[in-house]
């Protein structure tokens, strides 16, 4: 065989790097073995240093390449020295399992490496505030000098083992593209103060019926805007395929007045079974309208409120308009963060 076909991706863990450090970022890498290949049931180990997967020395060898904005074309030689060695990420192997009785989607089946890049670096000495970048494979080498097959891979490598020869076989992507790792650099990120949410339950009295208080107090220095309804927008960490974590439908919040309790995003479970009963996509109600990328990201005026330092903002929510319907037994009720 002249040649063994991994599937390759590339993603940033952020679209953001702060060269502040606060935020710790990575050059995520999935590989997969192609299912066409599965011809031998061993797992496959390989060695990343001097590899694609080795973020500074393939730059500085194109085995990746950098374009957009900025392309750290001109201080590659900077890059010469450093390698997987002086990388806080610290792993020189990767196991890949066979994809022999392969039962799970591929999705599911990749491995994955991060590439971190710490700020001290001289990788990261390169990338300049306020400066685009996209990086991706050069070609389709990912560069791997030595690989071999284990029957046990959860075994580490013995040193006889990394002493003998290499597989014949070249590894190479086997897709056209590899995706990309895009991001902008940023000189520090603004950091929202703490907010502090407290809920209790008031029992109900002859004129009024059991409530809900939330009680929201900004525990910063200055007056703080937050949206109440329309969905959501944080730098969020990225896996393989998106969001590591899936954005919620976008619903109303309870610090809005205005709103219908069904609206609210409560998760409501059940203590008995630990099953959510309500939330989490159960019993939604009412319509989500479709959004163009063309609209104004940023939030309107009148869906915002402020709170003002160390005054708390207290909303009563009717409880029988949040657990209607649900059989007898004991709950436990939170807000959703979406």
């Amino acid at each position: 065989m002249d040649a063994l076909m991994i599937h390759t991706l590339i993603q940033s863990r952020y679209s953001i790097f702060d060269a502040c450090g606060e935020l710790p970022f990575s050059i995520i890498f999935g590989l997969c073995r192609n299912s066409s290949d599965g011809i031998d049931p061993r797992a496959l180990v390989v060695d990343i240093s001097g590899s694609a997967l080795d973020v500074p020395y393939a730059l500085a060898n194109e085995l990746l390449k950098s374009h957009g904005i900025n392309t750290l074309r001109s201080d590659k030689q900077r890059l010469k020295d450093a390698n997987i060695f002086t990388s806080p990420s610290g792993t020189r192997f990767v196991t890949l399992p066979s994809p022999m009785g392969r039962t799970k989607h591929y999705k599911e089946c990749f491995t994955i490496f991060e590439y971190r890049i710490d700020v001290d670096s001289e990788l990261a000495s390169l990338l300049q505030p306020g400066k685009e970048y996209s990086i991706k494979l050069a070609s389709r080498d990912l560069g791997i000098k030595w690989w071999t097959y284990v029957d046990e891979p959860q075994l580490p490598l013995s040193e006889e083992q990394i002493s003998q020869s290499s597989e014949p076989a070249k590894l190479l992507n086997s897709k056209p593209s590899a995706g990309h790792a895009a991001f902008t650099v940023v000189d520090s990120l603004p950091w929202p103060p703490e907010v502090s949410t407290r809920m209790c339950i008031t029992p109900a009295t002859e004129i009024v019926a059991e409530l809900l208080e939330i009680c929201i107090t900004n525990t910063g220095p200055l007056p703080l805007s937050i949206q109440v309804q329309g969905r959501q927008r944080f730098l969020e960490p990225q896996g393989l395929f998106g969001p590591e974590t899936p954005q919620r439908i976008p619903s109303h919040r309870p610090l809005e007045t205005e709103t219908p309790v069904l609206y609210f995003g409560f998760l409501v479970t059940n203590t008995a079974t630990d099953e959510i009963v309500l939330g989490n996509g159960k019993r939604r109600t009412g319509c989500i309208g479709l959004t163009s990328g063309r609209v104004d990201p940023r939030p309107r005026m009148q869906d915002l409120i402020t709170l003002e330092p160390a005054q708390p903002l207290v909303r009563r929510v009717d409880l029988g308009g949040i657990v209607v319907g649900l059989g007898d037994g004991t709950f436990f009720i939170v807000i959703s963060t979406s």
